[in-house]
């Protein structure tokens, strides 16, 4: 998982920007939902096989989903709704991502590409299932190491290098390697309380 600190470093830069936009009454929940617009966006923009286009959409998509949670926190606003409609909308535009791979290769004829994208779509919605899921039996289940930023940035560095193959590939593999993880951590949990 992208470190803690670095995490820290990125949110503390932003955070000029984020008082802005809290001063002109910008809520988090309205970064949330311009941040799913956006992920929509991008993905039928790499349907369309503009991936550098794409990757310039998701990297504004990103901004707004890494803002909302710090006007949250620095107005303190907080909130279980906030938190479960960031995750919900991050799911759709998740989806939106890969099923736009997906519509690229379909309507190029590229089947490797198709069912990469296929398995990195299902890995993606695992990993926040297991985790949703284990959270409810067990106090966290955090582990394995692609969570969303990073499946974000694998997607990115394919869209804008022209490797979205081999992000797909990656994102398949480590992404269902880590849905796995996340079951055994909570057998293993339940089993040693």
């Amino acid at each position: 998982m992208i470190s803690q600190r670095f995490k820290d470093r990125f949110n503390s830069l932003l955070s000029p920007l984020s008082r802005q936009l809290s001063h002109w009454s910008v809520k988090p929940n309205h970064l949330t939902i311009g941040g799913m617009l956006l992920g929509i966006i991008a993905g039928t923009v790499l349907a369309m096989g503009q991936l550098r286009w794409s990757a310039l959409i998701l990297i504004l998509g990103g901004l707004c989903d890494t803002l909302d949670g710090s006007i949250a926190r620095n107005t303190e606003q907080t909130t279980d709704f906030g938190a479960f409609l960031d995750s919900t909308l991050d799911r759709y535009s998740d989806m939106a991502l890969y099923l736009g791979a997906m519509t690229l290769a379909f309507f190029s004829k590229n089947t490797f590409l198709f069912l990469w994208s296929m398995l990195a779509l299902v890995g993606a919605v695992m990993v926040s299932y297991t985790r949703a899921r284990a959270e409810c039996i067990i106090d966290k289940c955090q582990v394995g190491i692609m969570e969303r930023p990073e499946r974000i940035v694998l997607l990115l560095i394919g869209l804008l290098f022209h490797w979205l193959e081999a992000a797909m590939v990656i994102t398949a593999i480590l992404a269902n390697m880590t849905a796995l993880h996340r079951i055994y951590h909570t057998h293993k949990r339940l089993k040693n309380p």
